[in-house]
């Protein structure tokens, strides 16, 4: 499960960053708006503290903290999934 996860990992951000950079562009969709949510909130976030990035600063922060976001997500419902059907997969001591 260790080096699945080691593999998954970077290409799963990767595809990711793709995603949430074609989402940037589309943002009056639905699942692109969700897609890039994450970095909005942080990018909101930066304005309000005074701290915002302009230009190509923006793009980074909107698309790599909703990558980063999504691939954590992802990467943690799939470690859970693989604990609950490896423990249901073990067969039962019997009392």
């Amino acid at each position: 499960m260790q080096t699945r996860i080691r593999l998954a990992a970077p290409l799963l951000f990767t595809l990711l960053v793709l995603a949430s950079s074609r989402a940037l562009n589309h943002m009056d969709q639905p699942l692109a708006l969700l897609l890039i949510v994450p970095g909005y909130v942080v990018q909101a976030w930066l304005f309000e503290a005074h701290r915002a990035l302009g230009g190509t600063g923006y793009v980074v922060t909107m698309v790599g903290v909703s990558a980063l976001v999504w691939t954590l997500i992802l990467l943690g419902l799939w470690a859970v999934t693989a604990k609950v059907s490896r423990r249901l997969s073990q067969p039962r001591r019997a009392s």
